[in-house]
């Protein structure tokens, strides 16, 4: 049976249409790279692709063979595409050497992420202190329960001893002043 033969059985008229090849996997036209790294597929339409084949099937104009005023034409349209390209081409390197295509806040951006991983070490850091304060605490718990012997130790207190030599020959205010200043801890 031929594609798009019709076939009719019974009651019912149904034309038979081949699908050709369903799994037909799609190849980007182009692929676009940012300045920041990231990458995007642009895949052509159905549209596209039926004039690409209608193209592909016209034959390639022979530049020697075509008259003066189209062969001007052909040339122009090449040296001017040419032309467009390395334009374009070293456009884009000046940019980047200059620094005219990384993004306008980066700073901000680099900031912002900074801050947030701070915040999350001390969230971590938090997390991490009240578990060791957790346990600390379970394991006085566990010791006072078990009834280990303790050593208590007395408070700790401060005591000053006011040192002071009274020299011969000195006025009582010098005295005073030294009396003020000799207090050692001990």
């Amino acid at each position: 049976m031929a594609a798009g033969e019709v076939m009719v059985s019974g009651n019912r008229d149904f034309e038979s249409v081949e699908l050709g090849d369903v799994h037909k996997k799609k190849i980007p036209r182009r692929i676009i790279h940012f300045a920041s790294g990231e990458t995007m597929e642009e895949y052509s339409t159905d549209e596209e692709e039926e004039l690409q084949e209608k193209k592909d099937l016209l034959p390639a104009a022979d530049p020697t063979k075509l008259t003066w005023g189209p062969y001007l034409w052909f040339y122009m349209l090449r040296v001017a595409t040419s032309t467009l390209s390395v334009c374009d081409f070293l456009g884009e390197k000046v940019a980047s050497v200059l620094g005219v295509s990384t993004p306008k806040y980066q700073y901000a951006i680099d900031e912002y992420y900074r801050m947030q991983k701070e915040v999350e070490e001390e969230e971590v850091e938090n997390e991490m202190s009240e578990k060791a304060e957790q346990q600390f605490q379970e394991q006085r718990i566990h010791k006072q329960d078990d009834g280990d012997a303790q050593t208590q130790q007395p408070e700790a207190s401060s005591s000053f001893v006011n040192i002071s030599f009274v020299m011969e020959g000195e006025d009582a205010v010098s005295t005073s002043k030294k009396q003020e200043l000799a207090a050692v801890p001990t």
